[in-house]
């Protein structure tokens, strides 16, 4: 069982939520075959596009989301300078890959012509890196707990996740957590019953001033090992997709309540965003 996106595409990028719904038929209007690119920019890492054709959004096979051959896809920076691209397979799918890391201050603009379909563009600048610290838990315990200290003067956004660290990869399965309601009075807008596996996140609560999350984990915490806090700051652009991704999981397609996931892809589908990603992993006490 599984729920499709509004917008129809693969999305190939690490996802946020995970859900399980019993599938309707519902006929959903469809504008016919498009392209969907799909990139989050990181500073200080390569540039990962992947580009695919829609499909109606009444198709539950993820095997029809096909790459595009013949595709022409640019990368620029600042609208002028040309960041070459080749292409690269990572388990089994097809990304165009930049010989050059996004850098701080630059604005991209991802590009994507094809045989007999619309050309598309998408453009988004890079956050500045979030200000975060003093991550802690503690073994037999369901309590995480960090400081961030967010920026004065501007409007931020935010996306939180936890997981055990593997001593070999540095990377693990994303944590179900909510944030502790007996701890986080100023942020009660984002208080949950249920648990997620991230928690999406404007600063209109704590504009300009430290916040210390304390996070509670849906299993207790057994593990003797290390735990990794990721906290990303996000263009308002990827909060939006986030932040509307997270609302059509929670509402369902089978409940009737549609939500259109935000797309900044000029006549198709997909994000091209800014994300900025500060890892803290620690020992668990």
């Amino acid at each position: 069982m599984s729920i499709k996106y509004f917008f129809v595409g693969t999305i190939g990028l690490s996802m946020l939520l995970s859900a399980c719904e019993k599938r309707e038929e519902i006929k959903l209007p469809y504008e016919g075959d498009k392209i969907v690119v799909n990139t989050l920019i990181q500073p200080d890492s390569v540039v990962y596009i992947r580009v695919t054709r829609s499909v109606p959004s009444n198709v539950y096979n993820d095997g029809v989301y096909k790459d595009i051959p013949g595709a022409t896809v640019t990368l620029t920076t600042n609208e002028s300078s040309v960041m070459p691209l080749q292409v690269q397979t990572i388990k089994g799918l097809s990304y165009y890959v930049s010989g050059q890391k996004a850098v701080l201050g630059q604005r991209y603009q991802v590009a994507v012509a094809a045989a007999g379909l619309q050309a598309v563009t998408a453009t988004d600048t890079l956050p500045q890196a979030p200000v975060a610290y003093n991550a802690t838990a503690q073994r037999s315990s369901s309590r995480v707990q960090f400081t961030l200290k967010d920026q004065p003067a501007s409007a931020d956004y935010y996306r939180i996740r936890i997981y055990m660290t593997d001593a070999s990869t540095g990377k693990g399965a994303f944590l179900l957590f909510r944030l502790d309601p007996a701890f986080n009075n100023n942020l009660v807008d984002y208080f949950s019953q249920d648990n997620y596996n991230s928690l999406i996140m404007n600063d209109e609560r704590f504009n300009g001033k430290p916040v210390n999350f304390v996070l509670q984990t849906a299993d207790p915490i057994m593990n003797a090992g290390e735990m990794t806090v990721e906290v990303s700051a996000l263009t308002h652009t990827t909060y939006q997709y986030f932040n509307t991704l997270a609302a059509q999981k929670d509402a369902g397609i089978s409940l009737g309540s549609h939500v259109r996931v935000f797309t900044n892809v000029t006549n198709g589908y997909g994000i091209v965003g800014g994300i900025n990603t500060r890892k803290m992993t620690f020992k668990i006490q």
